[in-house]
C-alpha cells in the first residue's frame, strides 16, 4: 500500500466526532478511507487507535492520543 497523500487522512478528520469517553471518532468509512486514516494517525503519534466494522455502515476508526 502507498502512502497517505497529506491532505487525504486531515480531510477525514475534520469531519470527526468526540464521544463520552473523549475518543474522536470517523463512522462510515470505506475500507480504503479507514486504512488511510489509521496511517495518519500512527504516522502522526496517535498511540491508541482501533477500527471496527458494522455491516451496511462501514469501517468506524477511534483514536486518542
Amino acid at each position: 500500500m502507498s502512502p497517505p497523500h497529506k491532505d487525504e487522512a486531515p480531510r477525514i478528520v475534520e469531519r470527526s466526532e468526540t464521544d463520552a469517553d473523549g475518543w474522536d471518532y470517523c463512522p462510515c468509512l470505506d475500507k480504503s478511507q479507514a486504512e488511510r486514516l489509521l496511517d495518519w494517525l500512527e504516522m502522526h503519534g496517535y498511540s491508541q487507535r482501533e477500527v471496527f466494522y458494522v455491516e451496511e455502515h462501514g469501517f468506524t476508526v477511534r483514536w486518542r492520543r
